[in-house]
């Protein structure tokens, strides 16, 4: 696995052809993700209040816990990827809050759909998870995915 410089490097490359990578964050660095953001160039961006806020008015439930769950994550993903922002890559974080919504067969679906099936987007995504929230993101995935996956040095 590589470092976080490395994977927005790898990101950035024109004609990448996936444009979503995974940072597994050290525990120190979990309160400092909108500073670091700054550092690295990225735009922050709160993935919890970023899905709360394309609810419907009135809304009760996330929305997550159905079976087609996975497709509301990657539908904010979408969103984030055609937004406007001020940089051309962003630093998504809490995104472990809302994965914690989810099924575990339904999380499952969301990686493999995310990491495989948004190809050459214009917006470049890095999704922050806690470094020791391995449910979050199987064993068998991370091996897959290596190349799309960084650890937290910087």
């Amino acid at each position: 696995m590589m470092d976080i410089r490395s994977l927005i490097q790898q990101l950035r490359q024109p004609g990448t052809r996936n444009g979503i990578g995974v940072w597994l964050l050290p525990p120190e660095l979990l309160g400092q993700v909108e500073i670091i953001a700054i550092q690295l160039n990225l735009q922050p961006i709160d993935a919890r209040q970023a899905y709360l806020e394309r609810l419907p008015a009135g809304a009760r439930f996330s929305g997550l816990t159905r079976p087609d769950g996975h497709q509301k994550l990657l539908d904010l993903m979408r969103a984030l990827i055609d937004g406007t922002h001020s940089r051309d890559c962003l630093l998504i974080y809490n995104f472990d809050l809302l994965l914690l919504g989810l099924e575990v067969d339904e999380r499952e679906r969301f990686w493999h759909a995310a990491l495989e099936g948004l190809p050459y987007p214009h917006t470049k995504l890095v999704l922050t998870l806690p470094e020791h929230a391995h449910a979050l993101f199987p064993l068998e995935l991370s091996q897959r995915y290596s190349a799309l996956i960084a650890q937290g040095n910087l």
